[in-house]
């Protein structure tokens, strides 16, 4: 046996991928619908080449749903490896508790909780989609998540579905209105959901690139809100509305 064969390759950091899902009653019908059928593909189709062929990081993933409070999709004692995800579609009932989820997500983004990793872990990636406004004491709920480092430091983007979304509120959870991107039907949803998906991940499991000009995760979360809608413009012909695509199929959620 050669010295090379005997060769072992360094151990990855960890980069976590939060989905944080509003299924509460209003999402029913195409909306959940969507988000079942674009996260099912994202989990199992593009985000495992993505995690399979990074030296850098492994990709895990963490799926948690928020109506009447909220609760892990994904196994409560932790993120688990995209490989081992068995997706079930979720479904729909009650309020939109999104304080209950800031305020779980507080508690797990943590060395001691969710980002427990003897090799090192990167900032992680928070997807929020909601559909409405939160109704309970979301503030309180926010106001201690911001204090999390881990928080601070992750990439944020939230996805406003249809016109009763409280776009004001998803700013205030992800920090600038530049990092939510609204959308009115089921077929951009799906493909914002999967691009979205891949392109923060593949941002936040790279180690940055030496730069003079430091960025912060409120500014990476923007670029990558831009370059997401950027290829749905190339996509969809140069429409100058590319997240409000008018289809047979998109009018009655």
């Amino acid at each position: 046996m050669s010295l090379l064969d005997q060769v072992t390759p360094s151990p990855r950091k960890i980069m976590t991928l939060f989905y944080v899902v509003d299924t509460s009653g209003s999402m029913a019908g195409d909306k959940i619908g969507s988000v079942n059928s674009a996260m099912e593909e994202a989990i199992t189709v593009d985000l495992p080449d993505i995690s399979t062929a990074n030296d850098d990081a492994e990709i895990r993933v963490a799926i948690m749903q928020f109506s009447n409070g909220c609760s892990w999709i994904t196994p409560s004692s932790g993120p688990i490896g995209i490989g081992d995800v068995i997706w079930n579609d979720l479904h729909t009932n009650g309020l939109t508790d999104l304080g209950a989820a800031c305020t779980e997500l507080d508690k797990k983004l943590s060395r001691n909780e969710f980002l427990e990793s003897q090799t090192g872990a990167y900032a992680p990636v928070i997807l929020l989609f909601s559909d409405g406004g939160p109704t309970d004491n979301w503030e309180k709920g926010l106001e201690q998540l911001k204090k999390n480092n881990w928080f601070k430091h992750a990439i944020k983007i939230a996805i406003a579905i249809g016109e009763d979304a409280d776009k004001r509120v998803l700013a205030t959870f992800t920090g600038t209105p530049e990092s939510v991107i609204a959308v009115n039907d089921k077929h951009t949803l799906k493909a914002l959901i999967r691009k979205v998906s891949v392109r923060a991940s593949e941002f936040q499991s790279h180690s940055k690139q030496t730069s003079d000009v430091e960025t912060s995760p409120e500014e990476d979360s923007a670029n990558i809100v831009q370059k997401v809608k950027d290829e749905i413009v190339q996509e969809t012909g140069g429409s100058d509305t590319p997240i409000q695509v008018d289809d047979s199929g998109w009018g009655d959620w």
